[in-house]
């Protein structure tokens, strides 16, 4: 079988990891490319649907937090500090609160509070309301596996139509942990490409299999989420996917966390997700906190070496 992504025809190595998200311990073939390293699964279900059922992580209800108008108006001003826009109030309030993570995504873009950003695979929508919040005004949500459309109020949609068929530009997509579900890779990098923005980027996260988690755990690594993960990249296989289609990888970073090991220490000990210990303290699960405190210093580490297991690639379109 030729691979999907560079069409190298020899080299492939097969694994069969299980469904251990809702325990269904169900087996699929993957093939390795010895060209350009993705995983790749070997027959994509006709049933896909059918494991993205009741209690899919991504599709449960979320909440909306209303501000008061001089919270939001504080928000906004700390935003625009962030993205650029620098202004006193919004120096003041960067340095004394947390910032989020997101403008990190956000940032090397140039985008502002009234750039059109879609969210592609955003389930029911919890980061663009954490977006909103911050004062962004122009959001999209599409995702094609929600049972219905969701409409959160203020212009916020989230709707079931696929990129595709979208009639609209970008200035930013983003795509958190939903290429790799995508069963055509090369025509979705096709319709990302016609509706983004002359100047737009692209934000893809996913994660990677040339990482040390992935070679520690093999088909317990807790990524591999089959059938769900149709495609399991390698930095190599999505530098090629990118330039296929006239794009640039202009930044990355790895931005794994704890629960990548975690998780397949659990897989290993045949615990489904389903059956993780969650909200419990350490002392009743199998890792007491000498241990997780051992794991986040080592995804620290791993990270920094680009070792994690997911990573986080900024597109812009060559020129």
């Amino acid at each position: 079988m030729n691979c999907r992504i560079c069409n190298h025809s020899h080299g492939h190595t097969h694994a069969q990891p299980r469904e251990m998200m809702f325990g269904w311990r169900e087996s699929f073939e993957y093939f390795a490319c010895g060209q350009c390293g993705a995983l790749q699964i070997a027959r994509i279900p006709d049933d896909l649907g059918r494991y993205y059922g009741d209690g899919y992580y991504s599709f449960k209800p979320t909440r909306d937090k209303t501000l008061a108008p001089w919270m939001a108006w504080l928000r906004h001003k700390r935003s625009c500090h962030h993205l650029g826009q620098t202004s006193l109030v919004g120096a003041l309030l960067a340095r004394f609160s947390r910032r989020a993570g997101y403008f990190d995504w956000l940032r090397p873009f140039g985008i502002t509070l009234s750039s059109a950003i879609v969210d592609v695979g955003c389930g029911s929508g919890g980061l663009l309301l954490k977006l909103r919040r911050e004062g962004f005004e122009n959001l999209l949500g599409v995702d094609p596996f929600l049972p219905t459309p969701i409409d959160h109020g203020q212009g916020l949609r989230i709707i079931t139509t696929p990129l595709e068929q979208l009639d609209q530009t970008f200035d930013l997509i983003m795509l958190h942990h939903s290429l790799e579900h995508m069963p055509d890779q090369h025509a979705s990098m096709e319709a990302i490409k016609a509706r983004l923005n002359r100047h737009g980027g692209v934000l893809i996260r996913i994660p990677v299999s040339n990482s040390y988690a992935h070679r520690r755990y093999g088909i317990h690594w807790s990524s591999w989420d089959p059938p769900r993960h149709l495609y399991l990249h390698t930095m190599h296989s999505m530098h090629l996917l990118a330039a296929q289609h006239g794009f640039e990888i202009f930044h990355l970073y790895c931005d794994s966390g704890s629960e990548g090991i975690i998780g397949s220490e659990y897989f290993l000990r045949d615990i489904p997700r389903v059956g993780w210990p969650v909200g419990r303290p350490p002392e009743e699960t199998p890792f007491d906190r000498a241990t997780r405190s051992a794991v986040d210093d080592l995804v620290v580490e791993l990270n920094r070496t680009l070792d994690g297991d997911t990573a986080c690639f900024f597109l812009r379109i060559k020129t």
